[in-house]
C-alpha cells in the first residue's frame, strides 16, 4: 500500500496547520501587541502631559492664591483671608483650599466644618511633607504636587505652597517669632475628574483607532503575504504534487526576483535536472538490457567454445592414440604392397603377374598412403610438442602464404590479394605454425571460390594485438554447419577430397597462441575468417607453450 506524499498532504492539512492562518495569527497577534504596547505608551504620555499641564496650572492657581491672601496676612486680617479664597475656589476645577499652621491645624478653608480640625499627618496628601516624625523644614518643588484618591474614588491634584516667614511679618503683625521659618501651608486641591474623563476619551479613541488599525494592517499583510509568500507557496505545492504524481514536465512560474523567485527558478532547475536524469536511466536501463542480452549472447558462445575445447581436447586425445596405433601397421602394408609390386615386375615374362593383381597392389599402395597422410594429420592436430615463441614480423610470413598458394590461385581463376600495411607492429608467435595456419585458411579459401571470384590474406593492428583476416566469395557456410567446422573428420567436400582435419589443426594453432578465430560467413556472401593474437604470450618471451 502506497503511503501519501508530503505534497498530496499539503492540500488536506487541518486549517490550524495551514501555513497562511498560522502566519496570519503571527502577524495579528504581533501587529495588536506592537499597537497595544504603542497606544499604552502614547496614553501614558497624554497622561504625563495632562497632570503636567494640570500641575502647571495648579501651581499657578497656588501662587496667585498666596499672593492673593498675602496682604491679609500681613495685617492678619482673616475674614479677607478668607473671603479671597471662597472667590477663588468658586472657579470650575478648584475642589477646595485650605490653609493650616506648622503644627497642621486648619486655619481656613472653602469647608468651614473642618475649620480648626488638626490634618491628619499619615494621609496620603500629607507624606510628601511627614515622612518621618519631624516635618520637613523646606520643600521640594517635585514633591508639592501630588495625586491622591478622595473618599468618593475621585482623583485630586494638590498643590502645596508653603507660607513663609517674611521680615515683612515680623514687623507688621508680630505675630511669630522671628526665627520661624514656615509659617504655615497653603494647600489648593484640584479636581481631576476633567482630565480623567479626557483619557476615558483617549483610550477610547486609542481602542477604536488600534482595532481599526489592526484590521488594517492585517488586511494589507494578508494581501501581501497572499500575494508575496502564500500564492507562491501553494504554486510550488500544486507542483511538488505533480511531481510526485511522476510529472516532471510541470514550471513554476517565476513572478518575482525575491527568495521565493530564486526558489521557483531552483525548483525549475531541478525538476528540469531530474526529468533529463529519468531521460537518461530510462536509456541506461534500455542500454543495459541490450547490454545484458549481448552478453548472455557471448556466455552462450563462450559456453559453447568451451564445449568445443572440450570436444577437441576428447578428439586429439583420441586421434593420437588412434595414430599411434595404426600408423606402423600402415607403413607395413604399404612396405609390402610396394615389395610385391617390385618382385611382380622383375619377374620373368612366363612369371609375371596378373596386370589386376598389379592394379590392386598400387592402390592398396596409394590406399596406405592416403591413410598416411591421415594419420599424419591426427598427430599434428593432437600433438603436445612445444612452440617456439619468438617475436616475429608477420608481413613476410603473408608474403610468403602468398607466394605459395598462388600458383593454385592461377589453375582455379581466382584473384589472389594481400592487404596489409607496410609495417605490422611485431608479436610473439610461432611464425610456422601462423604459415601453417595461414596456409590452411587460404587453400580452404580458394576451394571455396568460384572461377573469377577473390580470395584475400589481410593483417592489421589491434587493440590486443594483430588481427588476420582471409576472406574469399565463395558461396558460404550453411548456417546450419557453423558449429561444427573446428571438429576434426567434419567436412562438405566430396567423398576423397578431404578428411575435415584443416580447421581443426587451425583451431589448434589459435589456442596454443592464446588467440581467438571468429567466423563470418553471411548466406550467398562469402567467408571470412578473423584470428585475433595476442601482442605477447602469457609468459616469457622464449617459453615453450603446450597446447
Amino acid at each position: 500500500m502506497t503511503s501519501p506524499s508530503p505534497a498530496g498532504e499539503a492540500g488536506r492539512l487541518r486549517p490550524r496547520r495551514r501555513l497562511a492562518v498560522r502566519m496570519g495569527l503571527a502577524l495579528c497577534l504581533g501587529a495588536a501587541l506592537v499597537l497595544l504596547v504603542a497606544g499604552l505608551w502614547n496614553l501614558h504620555l497624554q497622561r504625563s502631559h495632562l497632570t503636567g499641564l494640570v500641575s502647571a496650572s495648579g501651581e499657578r492657581i497656588a501662587e496667585t492664591i498666596r499672593g492673593a491672601t498675602r496682604d491679609g496676612m500681613l495685617h492678619n486680617d482673616t475674614e479677607a483671608v478668607h473671603r479671597t479664597i471662597q472667590n477663588i475656589s468658586a472657579q470650575p476645577g478648584i475642589d477646595r483650599i485650605r490653609i493650616f499652621n506648622k503644627e497642621g491645624r486648619i486655619r481656613t478653608s472653602t469647608r468651614p466644618e473642618e475649620v480648626g480640625h488638626l490634618v491628619d499627618i499619615r494621609a496620603e496628601q500629607c507624606t510628601a511633607c511627614h515622612r518621618s516624625d519631624r516635618p520637613l523644614e523646606r520643600l521640594e518643588r517635585k514633591d508639592r504636587v501630588r495625586v491622591f484618591s478622595a473618599p468618593d474614588g475621585q482623583r485630586i491634584l494638590g498643590v502645596i505652597a508653603p507660607i513663609q516667614n517674611e521680615p515683612q511679618c515680623t514687623t507688621m503683625c508680630h505675630a511669630h517669632p522671628a526665627g520661624q521659618r514656615v509659617l504655615g501651608v497653603l494647600d489648593v486641591q484640584l479636581s481631576m475628574a476633567a482630565v480623567d474623563e479626557s483619557l476615558r476619551d483617549s483610550e477610547r479613541q486609542l481602542s477604536l483607532g488600534l482595532g481599526g488599525t489592526v484590521l488594517g494592517v492585517l488586511a494589507l499583510a494578508g494581501v501581501l503575504l497572499w500575494r508575496m509568500v502564500l500564492a507562491p507557496v501553494s504554486h510550488l505545492t500544486a507542483a511538488m504534487s505533480r511531481v510526485t504524481a511522476g510529472d516532471l514536465s510541470n514550471r513554476v512560474p517565476v513572478e518575482s526576483e525575491d527568495e521565493i523567485g530564486q526558489m521557483a527558478s531552483s525548483w525549475n532547475v531541478m525538476t528540469d535536472e531530474l526529468r533529463r536524469a529519468r531521460e537518461e536511466l530510462t536509456e541506461w536501463n534500455r542500454t543495459l538490457e541490450e547490454r545484458v542480452a549481448e552478453k548472455t549472447r557471448e556466455l552462450e558462445r563462450a559456453a559453447q567454445q568451451m564445449v568445443q575445447v572440450e570436444k577437441m581436447a576428447s578428439l586429439g586425445k583420441l586421434a593420437a592414440v588412434v595414430a599411434h596405433e595404426i600408423n606402423n601397421p600402415l607403413a607395413g602394408i604399404r612396405t609390402y604392397a610396394r615389395l610385391l609390386r617390385r618382385q611382380f615386375a622383375g619377374a620373368p615374362a612366363e612369371a609375371a603377374a596378373d596386370p589386376e593383381v598389379d592394379r590392386i597392389l598400387q592402390v592398396v599402395d596409394s590406399e596406405a598412403g592416403r591413410c598416411g597422410d591421415i594419420v599424419r594429420n591426427l598427430l599434428l592436430f593432437s600433438r603436445s610438442s612445444a612452440a617456439r615463441f619468438a617475436e616475429e614480423d608477420l608481413g613476410p610470413v603473408l608474403e610468403r602464404c602468398r607466394l605459395l598458394v598462388n600458383h593454385q590461385a592461377e589453375m582455379l581463376g581466382v584473384t589472389l590479394a594481400v592487404d596489409a600495411p607496410a609495417a605490422l607492429p611485431p608479436i610473439v608467435c610461432d611464425a610456422s605454425q601462423v604459415q601453417q595456419m595461414l596456409l590452411a585458411l587460404a587453400m580452404n579459401a580458394l576451394e571455396a571460390t568460384p572461377p573469377e571470384g577473390r580470395v584475400t590474406l589481410g593483417a592489421r593492428a589491434g587493440d590486443e594485438g594483430l588481427v588476420l583476416t582471409v576472406a574469399d566469395t565463395g558461396s558460404g557456410i550453411p548456417p546450419e554447419n557453423l558449429p561444427r567446422i573446428f571438429e576434426p573428420f567434419f567436412t562438405t567436400k566430396e567423398a576423397g577430397k578431404g578428411v575435415g582435419l584443416g580447421l581443426a589443426v587451425v583451431y589448434g594453432i589459435v589456442d596454443r597462441h592464446h588467440g581467438r578465430i571468429e567466423v563470418a560467413s553471411p548466406p550467398g556472401g562469402g567467408t571470412t575468417f578473423t584470428v585475433h593474437l595476442p601482442r605477447r604470450q602469457p609468459g616469457e618471451p622464449g617459453d615453450e607453450e603446450a597446447p
